[in-house]
């Protein structure tokens, strides 16, 4: 599991960012701990791949 702050480093976008994908509905955490950190497992790194590459080619958020 990755903490936000890592899925930030390891991805080259924001917390910011991530932070408002899960507000979207776009990339939900795989787990919220009792504290409230988001965290994120392999299936997620790879959404959000995905996200990032469809991004790249400027499709929309929404759709």
């Amino acid at each position: 599991m990755k903490t936000v702050k890592e899925m930030s480093q390891i991805s080259g976008i924001s917390v910011r960012t991530l932070h408002y994908y899960d507000q979207i509905g776009l990339l939900s955490p795989s787990f919220i701990g009792e504290n409230g950190y988001r965290f994120y497992d392999m299936d997620a790194f790879e959404r959000l791949q995905e996200i990032l590459l469809f991004r790249e080619l400027e499709f929309p958020l929404k759709k």
